[in-house]
């Protein structure tokens, strides 16, 4: 075996060995998390059914759900899914990338892969992004294949991988869209015939025709009440430093302060400019046809950001910081070039190994910082499973919340799983909580003796939940409480009892 497959053997294994470990150190249950795991214990059909009300198409459910049938349904499989994806586009990278164009390119491919601090994310969230990115990237590097070689293997796999990845996501839809485009223009410009391009659209429009009503439909009823919020001058910073960040964006700064991050995120993003504008310079001094290869890369990677900003724009907010990973294998590639290109100059060879050492600091931050979060984390559910345990001596008691707080339940039931959990509700309110699986009761008859009240840290709900919980003070008191992370639980009992 060469000392350069040997390289990249090891990387791969330090790439599983990590993404494991992530796998098994992530305890946070945030909600996105809670409804993929409950989601999961949903039949095929009714997964079918909730993601044609939610905004998700069903094929990451599916494929999850099938897994677990395999390994089991415990969060840290959960999480092996999800780092699987990212593992698929580095063998990818590996192997394909490697004869299309190179070692060179493929090496830093996957070093990038490996050492940008979002990558952490994409192996540990149980959501779909990592497998939207493998079939987005594998479309596009199919598609250029394309322009190569009018083979019938490569144009099964461009559309296969293409329909995939518009099934896990619709920013994997946008991203197929515009591997489309890009496609068109490359055949238009070298005067190659379009029929089967057309035919090949034609076969994906008819192939995605049956969820094209169902998102017609979430975009009907979601126009006027979306969660996703306006974006703001805030927002486009974010997008730009997100695949940077040395910490996930929604957690605390803890080892450092906002201007230490920003400070250091636009040296190391100013030096990656930097070596950009000197490979393309050097790229068209030297006529080489990789230019067009790195443009191709950035313009597929950026096409569905632009596309879901404009969308936010004109018509209705779409455009969230984690789903700009579902292109993200294109920013790796169109780097790798540059990298590549970079190295073969004296001076670009010192540049990019600076670069390449402060992405290690970063990304080394990143899992630092994260690796404190978790432990703290941990030990606030412990305290959680702990309070449960002491308040169900002898019998499974009421965890309760209130409708507008719902949201909160699910992962408690997850982190302390035996007990009951109920959602009051007025009588003449019917929700449908799928996947969860919650049971209703009538607000205006629920008086037992002691229950468990639990609210949930967020501004949008403190005055209803004041309200409600003031309406208990003459029947009601709080016998022990706890916060822990953003949960809050009061262990409620009757006056008279007490008396």
């Amino acid at each position: 075996m060469s000392k350069k497959n040997v390289l990249f053997l090891l990387l791969l294994l330090f790439a599983c060995c990590l993404y494991g470990y992530l796998g098994l150190i992530d305890t946070a249950i945030p909600y996105d998390d809670a409804y993929t795991a409950f989601m999961v214990k949903s039949s095929y059909a009714d997964i079918v059914k909730i993601t044609a009300a939610d905004v998700h198409p069903p094929l990451y459910y599916w494929g999850l759900k099938l897994f677990c049938q395999l390994f089991g349904d415990s969060i840290f499989s959960l999480r092996l899914f999800s780092s699987l994806g990212v593992i698929a586009t580095l063998l990818f990278g590996s192997f394909a990338l490697k004869n299309m164009f190179g070692d060179k390119v493929s090496l830093f491919f996957i070093v990038l892969m490996i050492l940008f601090p979002v990558t952490q994310f994409l192996v540990t969230e149980i959501r779909m992004y990592s497998w939207t990115m493998f079939f987005v990237f594998v479309c596009g590097l199919y598609a250029f294949k394309l322009t190569q070689k009018d083979k019938t293997r490569n144009w099964i796999f461009f559309f296969v991988s293409g329909i995939c990845a518009a099934y896990l996501h619709n920013y994997g839809l946008l991203s197929v869209i515009g591997i489309y485009v890009i496609l068109f223009i490359c055949i238009i410009i070298q005067k190659k015939n379009k029929k089967k391009l057309l035919f090949c659209t034609l076969l994906f429009i008819i192939a995605y025709t049956p969820w094209i009503f169902q998102l017609a439909t979430q975009i009907g009823a979601v126009s006027s009440d979306y969660w996703i919020k306006p974006l703001t001058l805030n927002d486009l910073f974010l997008h730009i430093y997100y695949f940077y960040s040395p910490k996930e964006v929604w957690l605390p700064f803890t080892e450092y302060t906002k201007t230490q991050m920003m400070i250091g995120l636009i040296f190391l993003m100013g030096l990656q400019l930097f070596l950009t504008i000197k490979a393309f310079r050097s790229y068209h001094k030297n006529k080489c046809d990789e230019l067009f290869i790195v443009i191709g890369s950035y313009l597929a990677f950026l096409f569905p950001i632009i596309a879901g900003a404009l969308i936010s724009v004109t018509y209705i907010p779409i455009l969230v910081t984690r789903y700009m990973t579902c292109s993200f294998g294109f920013f790796i590639l169109g780097t790798a070039f540059v990298l590549a290109q970079s190295w073969k100059y004296p001076l670009g060879k010192k540049l990019v190994l600076v670069f390449l050492l402060l992405l290690t600091f970063d990304a080394g931050m990143r899992f630092y910082s994260g690796q404190q979060y978790y432990n703290n984390t941990e030990r606030a559910y412990e305290n959680l499973r702990t309070f449960s345990e002491k308040v169900n001596t002898d019998r499974k008691l009421d965890f309760v919340v209130n409708d507008f707080s719902y949201h909160v339940l699910p992962r408690l039931q997850l982190i302390a799983p035996d007990n009951n959990y109920l959602v009051l509700s007025p009588q003449e309110k019917s929700e449908d909580y799928s996947p969860f699986k919650l049971k209703q009761v009538d607000e205006a008859t629920f008086y037992p003796d002691e229950f468990v009240l639990i609210h949930q840290e967020r501004q949008a709900i403190q005055a209803q939940f004041r309200i409600y919980k003031t309406s208990l003070i003459n029947q009601y008191i709080v016998v022990d409480s706890l916060h822990a992370t953003d949960f809050y639980l009061y262990h409620m009992k009757k006056l008279e009892i007490i008396n």
